[in-house]
């Protein structure tokens, strides 16, 4: 498989551009830990000079696929794709770690124990956690694979898709937009999803939300189990591809890269999935640039919001698709709103999913630069249009005792 990745990781010209970049070279300040150091080791792998260790595994798992580096990068070298090659090959010869291997094979691979295990965790877990200080989310009792100072948000009691009905229609409909909803939004912030719901039916259009969706199979994909992202990948294009909308929005970067960008790899053995999956990506748009396409304003608000808004990039809505002046635009249009800017509003929070699980002392030093620089704003609200983000930087701000509020873009634009 590594051999595979041969023809993009020569193009490295070890120039050392993506060492000012890199967030986690900025922690640890050493070779292995920037871009051009793993791939000179994906390169001594290739010709059998190192084998793979642990350790090998290790400095594999150091990369937040950021795509910090790909844009600093002159020449042009896919970073991640060969990051995400190495873990593939780590998977298939080391296998998953034993947690990752449950969630995949056995959870996401499973639409319905995976929900009968979110249910059920509603209900169990204030017994497996305790409330974080003030409310501001809750904490692991035990360890559980969690450091006991990770903050996390509660699952909802009741999911985003069981609180609406499949098919929601407006008088004077201008088309008809589907929904994918992807896993936080659906378990965690319903209340994200309800404003997606509210920002389209205002805009005259129907609303499709496919019960039957489920995950888009980044979390497996990024960690190398390719098998379960492509039956996750299939079941996501089975449902959405056949639909007659005019778009399927999204709410979640990551989630928005997977089905424009990464489905066309992930299925690239099966072509006519291959096939459906480019047709079905000219009709994905993030919410806000779907709102922006059709030219969403403000003139019917109700409420003003006098308040001081700042903005984080997140990695793959922005290096990843691109959307960077859209939620800008639309959070203008909010009445009383001031947005104010960060210094450096798209450095990365170092969530990266699983990422601030498993490396939870290294996530939290470079999220205390994007809190930092948050706080510098004076803002009293944090928008971002990824619900990872929102998580990650919400523990960085209680952990501060920074009392922000933070919120997805949407939710602030059905505000007023």
């Amino acid at each position: 498989m590594l051999t595979q990745l041969e023809n993009e990781v020569i193009r490295c010209i070890k120039c050392g551009a993506c060492q000012s970049v890199c967030p986690i070279y900025k922690e640890l300040k050493t070779e292995a830990s920037v871009a051009r150091g793993k791939l000179n080791l994906i390169k001594a792998a290739m010709k059998g000079d190192v084998e793979l260790t642990d350790s090998f595994v290790e400095r594999m798992s150091w990369c937040l696929l950021c795509k910090a580096c790909i844009e600093n990068c002159p020449s042009g070298v896919k970073v991640d794709a060969l990051i995400v090659g190495a873990r593939r090959e780590l998977a298939e010869q080391k296998g998953l770690p034993f947690l990752k291997k449950m969630v995949f094979r056995m959870a996401l691979k499973n639409p319905r124990v995976f929900n009968i295990g979110l249910s059920m965790g509603s209900v169990l877990q204030k017994l497996l956690f305790r409330p974080a200080p003030k409310g501001e989310g809750m904490l692991p009792r035990l360890p559980m694979g969690l450091d006991k100072r990770r903050m996390l948000s509660p699952i909802a009691r009741n999911s985003f898709r069981s609180r609406h009905p499949e098919i929601i229609k407006v008088s004077g409909a201008k088309g008809t937009a589907a929904f994918f909803t992807g896993c936080m939004i659906n378990y965690i912030y319903p209340q994200v999803g309800d404003a997606v719901v509210k920002l389209l039916t205002r805009n005259k259009f129907n609303v499709i939300i496919p019960a039957g969706q489920h995950c888009c199979g980044t979390p497996a994909y990024t960690s190398g189990d390719v098998d379960t992202a492509v039956e996750l990948s299939k079941a996501v294009v089975d449902t959405f591809a056949g639909l007659k909308v005019d778009a399927v929005v999204t709410a979640c970067g990551s989630c928005g890269l997977a089905l424009t960008k990464d489905y066309a790899e992930i299925l690239k053995d099966l072509s006519k999935y291959q096939e459906k999956a480019l047709d079905l990506s000219t009709k994905i748009y993030d919410i806000t640039k779907f709102l922006s396409n059709i030219g969403f304003g403000q003139e019917g608000a109700v409420e003003e919001l006098p308040k001081k808004v700042t903005y984080h990039e997140s990695c793959h809505l922005t290096r990843g698709l691109g959307i960077k002046g859209e939620p800008r635009q639309l959070i203008r249009t909010v009445p009383g709103v001031q947005l104010v800017e960060m210094k450096n509003p798209g450095r990365c929070c170092g969530c990266a999913g699983s990422f601030s699980l498993s490396h939870y002392d290294l996530t939290m030093k470079i999220n205390k630069y994007k809190v930092s620089d948050i706080v510098s704003t004076n803002a009293a609200i944090l928008v971002t249009g990824c619900p990872a983000c929102m998580m990650q930087i919400k523990d960085g701000l209680v952990q501060e005792g920074r009392k922000i509020q933070v919120m997805h873009t949407a939710e602030l634009l059905a505000l007023s």
